[in-house]
């Protein structure tokens, strides 16, 4: 496979292309670059197959490189200093990151993933993550795998998510309903500061979708869609901070 490297520091392009070179062989680095201007001369020159797309860039982002180009016909594994922000972005795509340093079995495994992933799953994950720059929250979308590949959802279509073991039961509105390989502790931190909350052990609500709070009963929550949900006594401060009711 073809790979190209977009890095604004060239001891990070030095070592990551070792890297590539002692542990993925069948990946071949066509050059690198550490701009936008040349990131996007360089991807549409070369036609790489792997892009290792750092975030933050001498003249700009890595998110800008990707709206520059607009046809996606490569795979795309990020590649950063920590930064919850950007990573957030990253993972409700459901795009794949390298934390720097790189760590040599993380590199394996993106490069293995990359090549299962497809190519029309992979654009629809970035032109998730590109829309999500600029939509307000209520449009922002999220990239979940189902049985059919990735689907993408608005996060103003979830309702609430359920515990179910290793994983979770998301309830959509409009009465649908998906099953996700995700834990609801793995949502929980993936969809913080959007507007969701956890409330119990087993429930995460869109306050979207909140109609109102009830403290009888030791607490519960009442839905848009009429359903009601129990509030924990642990999560329950959370909640009445969050609705300015403490």
């Amino acid at each position: 496979m073809k790979a190209v490297i977009v890095e604004d520091e060239k001891q990070a392009i030095k070592a990551l292309e070792r890297d590539i070179i002692e542990n993925c062989p069948d990946v071949e680095v066509a050059g690198s670059a550490s701009t936008v201007y040349s990131a996007i001369e360089l991807i549409n020159k070369v036609q790489p197959e792997i892009v290792f797309l750092d975030i933050q860039l001498k003249d700009g982002t890595g998110f800008n490189v990707l709206e520059a180009i607009g046809n996606y016909e490569f795979k795309v594994i990020f590649t950063t200093a920590y930064s919850e922000y950007a990573l957030q972005a990253i993972r409700i795509s459901a795009l794949d990151y390298l934390l720097k340093p790189i760590d040599s079995e993380h590199l394996v495994q993106a490069v293995n993933k990359a090549k299962k992933t497809d190519l029309s799953g992979m654009k629809a994950q970035i032109e998730s993550l590109l829309e999500n720059q600029s939509n307000n929250p209520l449009q922002k979308k999220i990239a979940l795998p189902t049985s059919k590949g990735i689907s993408l959802f608005e996060f103003s279509e979830i309702v609430r998510i359920q515990s179910d073991g290793n994983y979770s039961a998301i309830y959509l509105s409009k009465g649908r309903k998906i099953i996700v390989a995700k834990t609801l502790r793995e949502f929980e931190e993936l969809l913080k500061n959007q507007g969701f909350i956890r409330i119990h052990h087993s429930h995460l609500i869109n306050l979207n979708h909140l109609e109102s709070y009830i403290s009888k009963d030791g607490g519960y929550v009442v839905l848009n869609t009429k359903e009601s949900l129990p509030v924990s006594k642990r999560k329950k401060v959370d909640l009445l901070r969050v609705l300015n009711m403490t």
